[in-house]
């Protein structure tokens, strides 16, 4: 039931979005999109998710889970496929974890590393956005940005607090808050040391260059002819939306967000959402390579 009602609010956001679009403008757009650009689209978007698992596979071998390159690559692409069709944009995450439980003693461990993964991608993200931020201040109305510079200081701040949790012997007495300090261990053990903290958290931010250049190659291409700063100011809060679980895979929340950010600076309804809608559909077909291993690997059990 949860499903379907996520499914149908994602399809009503969407169909009073497209009521207020000019057909004609978004189908001249696609019209002129050359063929490469799309193409170059998946291709940054599968080096991204390669560099993704490569990045995860470093984190679980610091846990213990010492599997070959392959089996990450294996287990990140099956999980992105499927976070194109369970509510929010992370729900193929389980699957990771399940590949990884069947390996490790510790079956939490799986789900420690993969959760680990998830801040220090979402660490790099909003560094990025920051920095961006503050260097275009003048791109938004300065209440909007301001908000969005303390809302990303705020969750940089929560997430280095974990770092230092394991210590909180009241979290430890209490059950349902008692793995928070086991969380805390592990995230201290993968970044033992300034230097893992460095490779890493560098790696998340190149990874998101990579989709931030892939967008500003998109919105180019469809005629939102702006610079790649302002991509990377804008997109990052769009995506942050989408983690939440009110739709499926994010479908109608990315559009809903990115025509209300694109807006601010002058950018055309109908080409956003167009944009948006390519961009959904580019990254389910970079991640099709998840489902052929699926199904390959579902013959085989």
């Amino acid at each position: 039931m949860k499903y379907c009602i996520k499914l149908a609010l994602s399809g009503i956001i969407l169909f009073l979005i497209f009521r207020q679009i000019d057909i004609q403008v978004a189908l001249h757009a696609v019209r002129k999109l050359p063929l490469y650009i799309p193409i170059s689209v998946v291709f940054l978007l599968i080096c991204g998710t390669s560099l993704a698992a490569y990045r995860w596979s470093l984190i679980m071998k610091s846990l213990g889970c010492r599997q070959p390159l392959s089996f990450y690559l294996m287990s990140y692409y099956k999980g992105c496929f499927f976070n194109q069709g369970l509510p929010t944009s992370i729900g193929g995450d389980a699957l990771r974890i399940l590949d990884c439980s069947r390996i490790l003693d510790n079956k939490e461990d799986a789900f420690y590393g993969t959760f680990i993964d998830r801040i220090i991608g979402l660490s790099g993200l909003l560094l990025l956005n920051l920095f961006a931020l503050l260097f275009n201040m003048e791109l938004l109305p300065v209440q909007i940005s301001t908000l969005l510079i303390l809302l990303t200081l705020c969750l940089l701040i929560a997430l280095i607090s974990l770092f230092f949790l394991r210590n909180v012997n009241i979290l430890k007495r209490l059950k349902f808050l008692a793995y928070i300090p086991r969380l805390s261990q592990r995230y201290r053990d993968v970044y033992a040391t300034p230097v893992a903290i460095l490779n890493q958290l560098s790696l998340s931010i190149f990874i998101h260059l990579i989709t931030m250049f892939s967008f500003y190659m998109l919105g180019n291409g469809l005629g939102l002819e702006f610079d790649l700063a302002v991509y990377i100011t804008l997109v990052p809060p769009v995506l942050l939306l989408t983690i939440l679980p009110i739709s499926l895979a994010g479908w109608g929340i990315r559009e809903s967000a990115m025509i209300g950010f694109f807006l601010l600076i002058g950018a055309d309804k109908s080409l956003v959402l167009l944009f948006s809608i390519i961009f959904g559909l580019l990254l389910l077909i970079s991640s099709l390579p998840g489902f052929a291993i699926f199904l390959f690997q579902k013959r085989h059990i």
